[in-house]
């Protein structure tokens, strides 16, 4: 059925060609307009369901404290901090940042020390002593201050309109002579990145498209009689990414850190559907078919293979909505979509152009006989079918050695889910946050929340013995914050040590206190704990929680609680990483050889595709482990794309195999396979390395490393197309002579 409908649009295509080039037009004019509305976002809450009980228990703090995903911070800076007139300025600012709309709190060594004295005291080593006592995390040395503005719960968004409205307050501001304010922390650092996302897509497309022109030339252009046709499936796949880039307002995707390098990969895999075709059309006419005859065998003929590679990509892409994070979802679903829309394309608008290009000296070209000589690519490929067609045995057992390999490689490879090293590095937001790092400690802070029945003296008191008992017991835990230790420093400044002992003067220093302060800490019958931790990697993080998890158990905490903030959040997102990964291959290899096993009825011809495929993966793990690459939230899903992508040579090259089968010898089948099939399959493999290669030149770490090992994943993918599935055809294909033989004398015995 699918043949006779590939069929009848070839037909409908060779005698309207003008018309589906102009429907075409439109739609590419109309794609084009709606591009202009794709919305930028960034961030982690897009990797996480909304029904993950991590996740919820972050939403569910910030919700019942008041308080947004993350703090802004300003870095005061100047030959001396601590003094009456940067202390004053401090305060202005403080007030002025507290009228923006979302700000919930504002804290700063100015207004620590005015909330003792009851204003800031004119003497200035009273300043300098209550600042040493009282609020020594917020100036580390005296040439630095620190003010955290805690932001209400909003959507992202609204974050980044207050950090932009923050920005513009202190520009307006008037500090003292020497003191300069920086700004940082996640709503800063947002905005930063969606304005960087833009230029990384620029970059990356750009030179997508100058790999793609120079790859076509060196490696396409001689399969072609006209020289400049070779460059009409980039054509294809520029007109394929417009149309996708059209539908992505439509769907509600927007373009994000993970989401805009699926753009210029399209670029590189869209390549091939238009490669394969128009590499069989000119082999029609090379060999004095018409136009028309060739337009519809090059359609009907390679129609079938390309939708069979077509149908195995976007089950490697589609897997990864399996894990349910949303960011992988929409990886996955914008590249599906660009794919089906490249074979669509593929279909219809290459061979309208082919059409109208040769139509007028059709008979001209009929005619014309060409030499065709054996360049680089030819004598490559020969060389490989020589060595694929007499070392069968010896290719597998490589082969074997890379899967087994890669199997132990794979557990051994690192995990980055720090977000803020998924972002360029050179962002102002992330150098002055990490200069914060630098300077007082690691900013990775969790949040115990505890369930109290009633805030009194005695329940207090045990918050605090607690909190103090992580911090000791705990490595990586370094400092601890919470209305506990707030009320200490108050009574300190009284000449007081410690909690107290009474409800009443409990609830005469809290009521002392401002709401802003007392916020921070207690909602209701919850109490948070911050905790200050150096947890820097994806162990750390894991490790960390159970720890603070057990010592509350170990403690003897008889309320509820729950343990949650970023670094319990990057833990998750690690947790989801790896379960995701097995989730997407695992579907991927289920549903890719379940298709191969309905198309083709053979177990053999269903197997070959994934044995080649497999030993890919091995070569990816090998060279991760190697090379010390971390898996980041993109690279996670390289096996189901590996899966999908790299078949597709496979199934070319299987096809191919069995077409020349019918009527050479395995040896020489082998070798016409490999020689015919592979400058094809050659240009697809080297234009997708060319597109996952353009994601190596983005600003964004994590498509760094994706394009890294995306194009190790392509090239070896091709190798192995070209030499572990023709060798373990021609092993098979013994074993299964043997066999027959074996049972026809048997039977004549």
């Amino acid at each position: 059925m699918f043949p006779e409908l590939l069929e009848k649009v070839a037909r409908f295509i060779a005698k309207r060609p003008g018309f589906v080039v102009s429907i075409i037009s439109i739609i590419l004019i109309l794609s084009a307009f709606s591009a202009q509305n794709v919305g930028l976002t960034s961030g982690t809450e897009s990797m996480f369901s909304k029904d993950n009980v991590i996740y919820r228990q972050y939403k569910l703090y910030q919700k019942d404290f008041g308080v947004g995903a993350d703090n802004l911070f300003i870095l005061v800076k100047g030959d001396d901090v601590i003094n009456l007139e940067v202390y004053r300025y401090l305060l202005d600012l403080q007030t002025r940042i507290k009228e923006i709309e979302g700000v919930s709190s504002v804290v700063s060594p100015a207004s620590i020390v005015a909330s003792l004295y009851g204003g800031l005291p004119s003497d200035e080593s009273k300043i300098s002593l209550a600042t040493s006592l009282y609020a020594k995390d917020f100036v580390p040395k005296p040439t630095l201050a620190l003010m955290i503005i805690q932001l209400g719960p909003s959507d992202k968004a609204k974050q980044e309109e207050i950090a932009i409205e923050v920005e513009k307050v202190i520009s307006f501001s008037a500090p003292p002579h020497g003191i300069v304010l920086q700004l940082t922390g996640g709503p800063a650092l947002s905005y930063q990145i969606e304005r960087e996302v833009g230029k990384s897509l620029g970059i990356t497309m750009m030179v997508s498209i100058i790999l793609m022109i120079l790859l076509l030339f060196i490696t396409f252009s001689g399969a072609v009689r006209k020289k400049y046709t070779a460059f009409l499936p980039l054509i294809i796949s520029v007109m394929s990414v417009t149309v996708i880039y059209g539908l992505m307002p439509v769907l509600g995707i927007p373009l994000s850190e993970h989401t805009n390098g699926a753009l210029p990969m399209l670029i590189g895999l869209a390549i091939e559907y238009g490669a394969q075709l128009q590499n069989r059309y000119e082999e029609e006419r090379r060999e004095g078919r018409g136009v028309d005859d060739a337009v519809v065998i090059s359609v009907t003929r390679t129609g079938l293979a390309i939708v069979m590679a077509l149908v195995t990509t976007v089950i490697g892409f589609m897997s990864m909505l399996a894990p349910g994070m949303p960011a992988m979802a929409q990886f996955g679903i914008i590249s599906s979509l660009g794919l089906i829309v490249a074979y669509l394309l593929t279909l219809t608008f290459l061979p309208a152009i082919l059409k109208l290009i040769d139509r007028w000296n059709e008979a001209k070209e009929q005619k014309k006989v060409e030499k065709e000589s054996m360049g680089a690519l030819e004598r490559s490929l020969s060389a490989i079918s020589t060595l694929t067609a007499t070392r069968p045995v010896g290719i597998l057992v490589v082969a074997s050695i890379i899967v087994l390999f890669g199997l132990y490689a794979a557990p051994q490879i690192g995990l980055e889910t720090n977000y803020n090293k998924y972002v360029p590095q050179n962002l102002p937001s992330i150098q002055r946050f990490n200069e914060i790092e630098r300077i007082v400690g690691g900013q990775a802070a969790y949040t115990l929340v505890l369930q109290v029945d009633e805030l009194n003296a005695e329940t207090l008191k045990e918050i605090d013995e607690l909190a103090k008992y992580i911090v000791e017991k705990e490595e990586l835990v370094y400092d601890y914050s919470s209305i506990t230790k707030r009320i200490s420093e108050v009574r300190k400044a009284y000449g007081l040590e410690g909690l107290p002992d009474s409800d009443a003067e409990l609830i005469k220093i809290l009521s002392a206190l401002s709401q802003e302060e007392v916020s921070r800490y207690v909602s209701g019958g919850q109490i948070a704990v911050h905790l200050s931790s150096n947890a820097d990697n994806q162990d750390e993080f894991i490790s960390t929680h159970k720890s603070i998890i057990r010592d509350v158990e170990f403690f003897g905490w008889s309320g509820g609680y729950y343990v949650t903030g970023g670094p319990v959040i990057y833990g998750e997102m690690g947790r989801l990483m790896i379960s995701g990964q097995t989730t997407m291959t695992l579907v991927a290899y289920a549903l890719i050889i379940t298709l191969l096993l309905a198309v083709y009825r053979s177990i053999r011809k269903a197997v070959v595709p994934l044995i080649a495929i497999t030993s890919v993966i091995g070569v990816m793990n090998t060279i991760m482990f190697l090379t010390g690459t971390k898996q980041t939230m993109i690279s996670i899903a390289l096996n189901s794309i590996t899966l999908g992508l790299g078949i597709d040579f496979s199934i070319h090259v299987l096809e191919r195999y069995f077409e020349e089968r019918a009527t050479y010898s395995p040896v020489e089948a082998v070798r016409r396979t490999i020689e015919r099939t592979g400058k094809a399959i050659t240009t697809s493999a080297l234009t997708m390395a060319g597109g996952f290669g353009s994601l190596m030149f983005s600003t964004f770490p994590i498509m760094q490393n994706f394009g890294f090992i995306a194009l190790i994943a392509i090239l070896f993918s091709l190798l192995a197309a070209l030499t572990v599935v023709p060798a373990f055809l021609m092993l098979t294909e013994g074993i299964d002579v043997r066999i027959s033989n074996m049972i026809n004398s048997s039977r004549s015995s």
